[in-house]
Parts: C-alpha cells; structure tokens; sequence
C-alpha cells in the first residue's frame, strides 16, 4: 500500500512537504522562519552555515535566547505528537553572521 494511503487509513490526513517556505538564510537581524500554521505537523530546520543559529518563539532570538544550531548541520525537528501546539507556532532565527544558509523543511496538512 502507497504511503499516502497508509496515512489517511493510520492518521485520516493526507500531508505534503515544503522547503523552504520564507528564508534560506539569515543574519544578525532576527528574521521569521516559519509562519504561524495550524496545519502543519512537524518541521526540520538545520544550520548549513558556519556560523551558530538561534531558533526562538519570538523575535527576540539572540545568543542568550533561544535553542542554539551548531554550524555546519545543527537541526531542530519537532513534530505534533511530542512538541504539541508549538509546532503550529511562528518561528524566529538569528545568526551570528550575515549570509547564513538554513534549510527549512515542514510538513503540512492539506
């Protein structure tokens, strides 16, 4: 059986991926990564920069604030059944360098 019925017969939902859906990188200026979204499920975010990323709730993201993202792969995966609603919440990064590329990747109810 083909993984998108497995999940509407397990889970009655049908999902789909986004990459990407705002910034692919980021600097000393707290930008929004993710949009608030009552749809979405789960998301990765991962550092593919050399400097550190901070990932925070709010935009008041900084160095002392936040959940730090190691350079050259640090990630950040949550997902509704462990994380809850703060999956669906907005989304705020900051890097200690300008030009850091990130990946971001959510999945979406559709």
């Amino acid at each position: 059986m083909p993984l998108k019925d497995l999940l509407m017969e397990r889970f009655k939902v049908r999902t789909r991926a986004v990459e990407n859906p705002l910034i692919t990188s980021v600097g000393a200026t707290a930008l929004k990564v993710l949009s608030n979204n009552p749809n979405r499920l789960g998301f990765t975010i991962i550092n593919l920069s050399t400097n550190v990323i901070y990932l925070a709730l709010t935009n008041n993201v900084s160095d002392t604030y936040g959940i730090r993202l190691n350079a050259g792969g640090g990630s950040a995966s949550m997902a509704w059944d462990t994380e809850f609603d703060m999956v669906a919440w907005a989304w705020w990064v900051l890097a200690t360098g300008a030009g850091s590329a990130i990946y971001t990747l959510e999945v979406v109810e559709y």
